[in-house]
């Protein structure tokens, strides 16, 4: 299934309280270096289905960017770390499939050490957000995160979101995970 092509800055409307302009950019820089706009990702989602996708659980993702936004980019791609685009691109990621996909998925940071990258407070719910560049890479990362996530102090389940940027086809492994579902 694929779903309808999206533009990464789609995420600063979707998400007007929060300031993620630079992670569109910086999507748009992890993006670039392995495709021209747009680029595919297979999205693999465990442990449950977006209501819109009507329990397809897993789709194609194209995401696309503009000229100005291709420009900044390679702006960024001087001037940042690569290790600080990488995770601010899966960030811009989250945010876009969040805002399209999940009602009620407005996002808010947790403060460090929570064990979480955001809280979804209207869902009650943590989530947790990596980016990498090695395919081979997500599996691993994808329990890792897991078992951070649900170690969170609310005692809140939650989303781990794993972004990989490699060409030809991004992947994210997306997944719904509950403490009573996990096992170390």
């Amino acid at each position: 299934m694929a779903c309808e092509p999206s533009a990464i800055e789609d995420i600063e409307m979707a998400h007007p309280d929060l300031y993620v302009d630079h992670c569109a950019v910086m999507a748009a820089a992890q993006m670039s270096s392995v495709s021209a706009s747009p680029y595919d990702f297979l999205v693999e989602c465990e442990g449950f289905s977006p209501p819109e996708l009507e329990g397809n659980t897993s789709f194609v993702l194209r995401v696309g960017w503009n000229a100005q936004t291709e420009l900044t980019a390679e702006r960024v791609r001087v001037t940042e770390q690569p290790k600080a685009i990488l995770e601010r691109a899966a960030v811009g990621l989250a945010a876009l499939l969040f805002a399209h996909l999940i009602p009620g998925g407005e996002m808010r940071v947790t403060d460090q050490g929570q064990r979480a990258d955001f809280w979804l407070p209207r869902l009650r719910r943590a989530l947790e957000i990596s980016g990498t560049q090695q395919r081979a890479a997500v599996p691993r990362r994808h329990r890792q995160k897991i078992a951070q996530m649900l170690a969170n102090p609310r005692r809140w389940n939650g989303y781990v979101f794993v972004c990989c940027f490699s060409a030809p086809q991004g992947l994210i492994r997306w997944s719904y995970n509950t403490r009573e579902d996990y096992h170390t």
